[in-house]
């Protein structure tokens, strides 16, 4: 699951947007659509803002081999009992040598990428129902040209069952490009079990609906003493270079202290590996 943005950017536009932001989600092996339950839900499915008790901010720092690099910023919160707002940003740069010529030096180094503002809102109508939507504008640069996008996501989270039970679907990336490329319209479905408060279950279904491959993704989280929690996960795909394997991580909890005692900290961590070399996450959310 190497995330290098250009291996693919010449099946879509915004390559940048196939690479799944946040940390605690991958190291549950990319399976979160269905449970969505903290800040990431602007991501991966806009609905699950509704779960939120506090206003939330993460930031996500993704070191990959090839020197991308990724990032992810968000903020959301709830309006009031039946909705919810949100604000985010994608993104990933790398920089690459520039040639005018077939010449052994380079002309200059520029830097590649792409990055997404965008503005959530979540709706819930019944104590068992919510859904979202996001908006965002696409900016990529590539050598000296800059395209520029707008694309929506859309997304449904329900609990037929009970509190323990939530199932997700998320429609992401449904816009246009200005350079008549298509943008990685993508689908996924998921289902999360949480028996108890320290525990939970997920699985995920991804469809390309433009280009590429679908992938299963299983994972699992386990807080002990909600102070640590341990993080495994899954993912099968198809395709000429598969990227099946397992993801781990772990998170730490933290409250504040003197002025920032009112903020509780959660810091994530998440491994990806990879036969080409591993992929480290490393994000911030803060709750208050």
């Amino acid at each position: 699951m190497a995330e290098d943005i250009h291996k693919k950017s010449g099946t879509t536009s915004a390559a940048f947007l196939k690479v799944d932001a946040a940390s605690r989600p991958i190291s549950m092996g990319g399976a979160f659509t269905g449970l969505a339950d903290d800040v990431n839900a602007l991501f991966w499915n806009p609905a699950g803002l509704m779960s939120l008790q506090k206003q939330q901010i993460s930031a996500m720092q993704n070191f990959s081999i090839g020197n991308v690099y990724t990032q992810a910023l968000s903020y959301g919160r709830l309006i009031n009992q039946k909705m919810a707002i949100g604000v985010s940003l994608q993104g990933a740069f790398t920089r690459i040598d520039f040639r005018q010529a077939p010449t052994t030096a380079p002309d200059q180094e520029v830097t590649v990428g792409g990055f997404a503002p965008g503005l959530s809102l979540a709706y819930q109508p019944f104590s068992f129902f919510s859904v979202g939507i996001t908006t965002k504008a696409i900016v990529e640069q590539l050598d000296v040209e800059t395209l520029l996008g707008f694309a929506g996501d859309l997304g449904v989270l329900i609990q037929p069952f009970g509190e323990t039970t939530k199932l997700g679907v998320s429609l992401q990336n449904l816009g246009s490009i200005n350079s008549g490329s298509s943008l990685p319209t993508n689908l996924r479905s998921g289902i999360s079990f949480q028996p108890t408060k320290a525990n939970v279950l997920v699985a995920d279904i991804n469809l390309p609906l433009v280009a590429g491959y679908p992938s299963v993704h299983f994972g699992t989280e386990n807080w002990f003493g909600d102070f640590v929690a341990v993080r495994l996960g899954y993912s099968v795909s198809q395709g000429e270079n598969p990227r099946n394997g397992i993801t781990a991580g772990i998170g730490l909890k933290r409250k504040g202290r003197v002025s920032l005692e009112n903020i509780h900290f959660q810091f994530d961590y998440a491994i990806v590996p990879d036969p080409m070399g591993n992929v480290h996450r490393i994000a911030c959310l803060m709750r208050f």
